[in-house]
């Protein structure tokens, strides 16, 4: 899979200040239940929804974030494209989802 990148513009919100990767070599079963807590994947049909959550719950979204993006200051949140942001946290949940079903299950325990 593609890198996930976000953009922290400066505050023309034109110019990119700096294009920041996120973290998820390893993604901590804490971030993932968090996630999986806030966004109901199951329910989960369009940005809207996403946008949504984001919004009314940016406190815990953006403690998420800053796990998986430690470049980001906090102070630079407020210039990340709001649409940028919910494409980068659908892919996040996609590629969460994805590595739950590749955990290989043994039927002999």
């Amino acid at each position: 899979m593609d890198d996930i990148t976000l953009k922290v513009y400066a505050s023309d919100m034109e110019q990119v200040e700096k294009e920041c990767v996120a973290n998820t070599v390893t993604i901590p079963f804490g971030i993932v239940r968090k996630f999986m807590k806030l966004f109901n994947v199951d329910t989960l049909n369009d940005t809207t929804e996403i946008l949504k959550i984001v919004m009314n719950s940016w406190d815990e979204v953006l403690e998420i974030l800053q796990r998986i993006f430690p470049e980001i200051q906090e102070n630079e949140w407020d210039r990340v494209d709001i649409k940028e942001l919910v494409s980068v946290l659908f892919q996040l949940m996609k590629k969460m989802a994805k590595e739950l079903l590749a955990i290989p299950t043994d039927s002999k325990n």
